[in-house]
């Protein structure tokens, strides 16, 4: 395993690219849970409005 780190260390050539696409990736995966936990707020902030609502009229 020590290999890998030192292989790109020694060619920073290949460590840019590697580098851009590991970025690329975190970011994708971050723009992915924050779409999912704001759909997931607007869908427990609508529930409690529901709940509310329901509890008033009946």
């Amino acid at each position: 395993m020590n290999g890998v780190p030192s292989f790109f260390l020694e060619n920073p050539i290949l460590l840019v690219p590697v580098l851009l696409i590991l970025a690329m990736w975190i970011y994708a995966i971050a723009k992915r849970l924050l779409k999912l936990s704001a759909i997931l707020l607007i869908a427990v902030a609508l529930y409690f409005i529901l709940v509310e609502y329901v509890n008033a009229t009946g």
